[in-house]
């Protein structure tokens, strides 16, 4: 807990300086949201271990996408829509290719080879399919009529509420109605505690740095707003690149330590079940939050981005469909996510 409370201490630090360069500000504030991120990812790993793999895993999914719901929602404050969709779908992109693409990587070169849930995979796989068939629907409905934007904002509105009610319903499948589909074979290492005092100083501990992250994340868009301005830099490369790298820093350290004690369905549940809530569950909300704000957010993404994405879940797909991983999979994910880097660059 001392390295927490370090880290804590060093980010309340770094939020009262302010300089006059955006491009300091925007670094300072970046710095400033990895430890946090870490942390985020330690304490949910430690948690993992009282309450099992799938529901430790779907705990770090969901604590590692608060960077992103945080940064998303001043994105949007402050009109920033184009990199609030291009930092969605890097998160998916950086967490199907770069976190798993490590994790396997790493977990391949430690254990040779390493087995996993094909159910837990399968399922997941069809909640992100559905996202994308969202995606693809509305982009196909827009190029083949005239959609006025009103009509566009009910429309994507309407289909958030399905998504996050579809969120709902697989969560209730994968922890209630069919859990025992989702077992996971080394049930019987976990600790069978229900509650004891790290627990406790852990959940208070998301807490506390979630309350840091919000406020430092407020810092942060800010600077970047002027520093794409002050630069000349696209908001959707930043949004691709450098949002889903400081948000998905926490789980994507949750992925790799879980691969490396060869508790493979949690690393999969973390990365994976991450991309479902980014696209399921925080995108929903932050089309819903910015139709209360007035400022339009939709679920019309460009086609190049849905692309994109659609090779991302394509690849994982067919790395992660026989069971079983080896360290050449996790290479090939890792250099698809780098010719997709360099594709954002250019067009950037």
């Amino acid at each position: 807990m001392k390295k927490t409370y370090i880290f804590i201490v060093v980010v309340i630090a770094l939020m009262f300086i302010n300089t006059s360069s955006s491009l300091i500000n925007t670094i300072i504030y970046s710095i400033a949201i990895v430890p946090l991120a870490i942390v985020l990812g330690d304490q949910t790993t430690s948690i993992s271990d009282y309450i099992g793999q799938k529901k430790g895993g779907l705990l770090a999914a969901t604590v590692g996408n608060v960077p992103e719901l945080m940064m998303g929602i001043w994105s949007i404050k402050y009109g920033m829509i184009p990199m609030v969709q291009a930092s969605l779908i890097g998160s998916i992109v950086n967490n199907m290719l770069l976190g798993l693409g490590i994790a396997v990587v790493f977990g391949g070169f430690k254990f040779k080879e390493q087995s996993f849930n094909r159910i837990i995979a399968r399922t997941n796989f069809n909640m992100l399919l559905l996202a994308l068939s969202s995606m693809v629907i509305i982009a196909t409905l827009n190029s083949y009529a005239v959609v006025k934007e009103p009509v566009l904002i009910s429309i994507s509105v309407k289909v958030a509420f399905l998504l996050i009610g579809i969120y709902i319903l697989g969560l209730i499948f994968s922890l209630y109605t069919h859990n025992n589909l989702f077992v996971v074979s080394e049930h019987k290492e976990e600790k069978k505690v229900t509650m004891d005092k790290k627990v406790i100083e852990s959940s208070i501990t998301l807490i506390c740095i979630s309350v840091l992250l919000y406020f430092i994340s407020d810092k942060l868009i800010y600077n970047i707003r002027d520093f794409t301005k002050d630069y000349k830099i696209s908001q959707e490369f930043i949004g691709i690149i450098l949002i889903p790298l400081l948000g998905n820093i926490g789980e994507n350290c949750s992925t790799i330590m879980c691969a490396m004690k060869n508790k493979v369905d949690m690393s999969l549940e973390t990365a994976i079940g991450s991309s479902i809530q980014i696209s399921l569950f925080v995108t929903p909300v932050l089309v819903i939050f910015s139709c209360f704000m007035g400022l339009n957010m939709t679920l019309l993404f460009p086609v190049f981005h849905i692309i994109m994405c659609s090779i991302a879940v394509g690849m994982s797909f067919l790395v992660f469909q026989d069971g079983k991983t080896y360290w050449l999979e996790g290479s090939i994910l890792i250099t698809t996510y780098i010719i997709i880097t360099l594709a954002y660059y250019y067009i950037a």
